[in-house]
């Protein structure tokens, strides 16, 4: 049995070096590695490659050795909800360091800091403000992939900013009818960049907010104990990514969040309301096939 221990022993650590190569040589922000067969890599800045490793490999990821170039309380979570054996990080919290010392989880790092920072170096990160009264790594799992789904990626800020950067040379100081042009079309895609292609979950505390944020919204009040509502999910999940950027896609589950299934006066769900300016303008009931939710939301895209 020893032996079987410190053959494992061994394994996770020439894994961890492993990942570690890799993080440097690629220059990755994630790998993931188990058994010598590399698992996930990953370039997305933050959580969002620990979320996107777990949406895509999930259970694989027990016993995994992981090298990540900064690991705050929300990786560190994450880690443990994943069961990951060995960590490395360049950059590691302290409360992420008490994360891993909690749960035994053997790690290492090049630096230790106080907090995790923002993109801009400002502020602290959103994501471990997010999590930092929460000590059970699942509920600190939904509140991340909730939170995910409603921010912005860089890679699309990026994108929006290298559109404008291409014509705003083109566009003449003084030409203030041009500037007026530009300025209400950058708006605009950054609205649409800013949809998740995902479903976002909405809550009684802030549908209002979310609604006034969006012209045009689909809400799906559902429960996780009610099969029509399961079996609609993927529908919902396809109408998402199919209008992202066109219609906001919002699941409001009814047991958690009654009081707004009741203002609305939804006695059976699934029930799906069409909001546009805050407003419901039409009402789909039960598990109904995509093409009718569609055609009904087409009537309202204008």
């Amino acid at each position: 049995m020893r032996d079987l221990r410190e053959r494992g022993f061994q394994v996770g650590r020439e894994d961890l070096e492993a990942a570690k190569r890799l993080l440097v040589n690629k220059k990755l922000t994630l790998c993931a590695v188990k058994q010598g067969e590399i698992l996930f890599e990953s370039t997305l800045q933050g959580v969002a490659s620990f979320l996107e490793a777990v949406k895509k490999i999930g259970g694989k990821l027990e016993g995994a050795s992981v090298a990540d170039k900064v690991v705050g309380k929300a990786v560190a979570l994450l880690c443990v909800r994943s069961k990951i054996r060995y960590v490395f990080a360049g950059i590691l919290s302290k409360e992420a360091r008490t994360v891993f010392e909690n749960h035994s989880i053997t790690f290492e790092s090049d630096e230790v800091v106080d907090n995790i920072l923002n993109i801009s170096k400002k502020d602290i990160c959103p994501f471990e403000l997010l999590v930092k009264d929460i000590s059970d790594p699942d509920e600190s799992y939904r509140r991340l992939v909730d939170a995910a789904g409603s921010m912005k990626p860089l890679d699309l800020v990026e994108e929006v900013k290298e559109i404008v950067g291409e014509r705003e040379r083109f566009i003449s100081e003084d030409d203030e009818e041009l500037k007026s042009i530009r300025e209400k079309k950058l708006t605009e895609l950054k609205a649409r960049r800013q949809m998740s292609p995902e479903p976002v979950h909405v809550t009684d505390a802030d549908f209002d907010e979310t609604l006034k944020k969006h012209p045009l919204a689909l809400i799906d009040f559902w429960a996780a104990w009610c099969g029509p509502c399961r079996s609609l999910a993927p529908t919902i999940e396809e109408l998402s990514r199919d209008y992202a950027g066109r219609v906001f896609v919002g699941k409001l589950d009814v047991d958690e969040n009654p009081a707004k299934a009741e203002c609305f006066q939804v006695f059976s769900i699934p029930t799906l309301l069409i909001m546009k300016n805050g407003q419901e303008v039409e009402r789909i009931v039960g598990c109904v096939p995509k093409k009718q939710i569609e055609a009904a939301l087409k009537k309202h895209m204008v």
